[in-house]
């Protein structure tokens, strides 16, 4: 965790916060270098008294932490296998339904969207042309166009494996957090922030897999951090950002109301925002109770936190799956400012 993102966005209880309170923490370093915290903790000393780990150099500032740690510090600890044959071997003997195989599913998927311009040679046979190369990216670039410059800190709110937030690093001078409750999605991200190597396998098809690593030299990335936190209750206070950005998130949340209720919250006045979407909501992650049928629902609902809206536009969002196959999605992007 890096200093400047520490002192800058000063990070409040999570727990405390859906309490309706905003109590700040106080960081209790055990380890630093150059680059940051690389553990410790963060307690709420003047509220609930709980302690956030920093694992890594990533902060887990989450409300439920005994639960995100009972559902991920497995994940936590698969993170640290560096042999390419030792994770082949171990995806082939646990099979293709098993959770080592669906986190490399996905950061083979997200990996190839956000980093996959950066790998030299082929891919797929069909060179720079491979389906969902860099839409991430485009999708990111649209919505920044879009959104006139504004003062102060810039939060990627479900971040994934970080390359949104980079490139947002590229188009200012002032810190950029991403944050998400993925830890495999996000140390992709830590990893190429701490030693500059972008890390992902690429899924060829089946549980066969080819590791690709590509130098990560991104622009203002000594501005950039990423903290594993909730973006339906984001450890902020109110108006701490000038600029927020998630992309297709909101239909992958149980309360995507809420959402766009904490966009509103932490955003200062004035400050911009971009949301994009291809309302594909499963039952999974949200309620169907909770679902937002068009885009006309999620503006009225922006217009109800005072996000004052641009004319949605539409885009192709494409994820490859494996070397023979990509699904196309058609997002729409929202974009304006908190009035």
């Amino acid at each position: 965790m890096r200093r400047l993102h520490f002192e800058t966005l000063r990070p409040i209880c999570p727990a405390c916060r859906l309490r309706g309170q905003e109590v700040r923490l106080d960081l209790c370093a055990d380890a630093e270098d150059d680059a940051g915290v690389r553990a410790g903790v963060l307690l709420c000393r003047d509220g609930c008294g709980q302690a956030y780990p920093i694992l890594g150099g990533t902060p887990i500032l989450v409300p439920d932490l005994a639960g995100w740690l009972s559902a991920n510090l497995h994940l936590v600890l698969q993170s640290g296998i560096e042999s390419e044959a030792a994770e082949a071997a171990i995806g082939a003997v646990t099979g293709p339904d098993s959770a080592f195989n669906i986190v490399r599913q996905q950061q083979s998927s997200y990996g190839h969207g956000h980093f996959g311009d950066l790998s030299h040679g082929d891919i797929d046979g069909v060179g720079d042309s491979s389906p969902g190369l860099g839409s991430v990216l485009a999708c990111l670039d649209a919505a920044v166009t879009r959104l006139k410059q504004s003062e102060g800190p810039t939060l990627d709110i479900g971040c994934a494996v970080g390359g949104s937030t980079f490139r947002l690093a590229a188009s200012t001078s002032a810190p950029v957090l991403g944050i998400d409750v993925n830890w495999p999605l996000l140390k992709v991200g830590r990893t190429a922030l701490d030693h500059g190597i972008v890390t992902y396998p690429l899924r060829q098809g089946g549980t066969r897999y080819e590791r690709r690593s590509a130098p990560a030299n991104f622009p203002g990335s000594e501005r950039v951090d990423f903290w594993i936190a909730d973006a339906l209750a984001p450890p902020f206070a109110s108006g701490t950002f000038g600029r927020a950005v998630g992309l297709n998130i909101l239909d992958c949340v149980a309360d995507p109301q809420r959402l766009i209720a904490e966009l509103a919250r932490i955003l200062r006045i004035g400050g911009g925002y971009a949301l994009a979407t291809p309302f594909d909501w499963a039952s999974h992650a949200t309620p169907p109770a909770q679902w937002i049928e068009g885009p006309a629902e999620v503006t009225r609902h922006l217009a109800a936190q005072n996000l004052s809206g641009d004319a949605p536009v539409t885009l192709a969002w494409h994820l490859r799956l494996h070397a023979q196959a990509t699904m196309t999605y058609w997002c729409i992007l929202f974009t304006g400012r908190k009035a």
